[in-house]
């Protein structure tokens, strides 16, 4: 088991990127993540947070990758019938949707609104929310 040293802090940046694997979280999303779960700085040490502050950047950071383009970014290296490409990955719909849902699951534990719940549709003669019925 490898021991922890206190030459190397572990800060809530550390927390959040070891959360999801292939992606680069900008600077400007951390920022945002962090204020919006109520945290000073990325750079805050995680054990100094409390849990609250911690899922709820997480959940945060879930909604972040949601709603992040399907395709992360690959390079491609071409010549005559050669072709070579690295990194990228693709995410389906159904992974975004479980990242929502995990983010969710947190939200509802802090008895907080969830995101992206609403699903509109066709019912009858107009357009409405099927999960809030329409009152007659």
């Amino acid at each position: 088991m490898a021991e922890c040293t206190n030459s190397s802090i572990y800060t809530i940046k550390d927390y959040l990127e070891g959360k999801v694997r292939n992606i680069t979280i900008p600077d400007n999303a951390l920022w945002s993540i962090c204020a919006d779960a109520d945290i000073d700085s990325p750079e805050s040490v995680y054990t100094e947070l409390s849990v609250k502050q911690r899922e709820l950047a997480l959940a945060w950071l879930f909604v972040w990758v949601a709603g992040s383009p399907t395709q992360t970014g690959s390079v491609t290296d071409e010549d005559a019938d050669w072709k070579h490409t690295e990194g990228g990955e693709r995410m389906s719909a159904n992974v975004l949707k479980q990242y929502l849902d995990m983010a969710n699951d947190i939200f509802e534990k802090y008895d907080l609104p969830l995101v992206g719940e609403e699903h509109w549709g066709f019912v009858g003669r107009g357009i409405c929310n099927p999960k809030k019925p329409l009152k007659r």
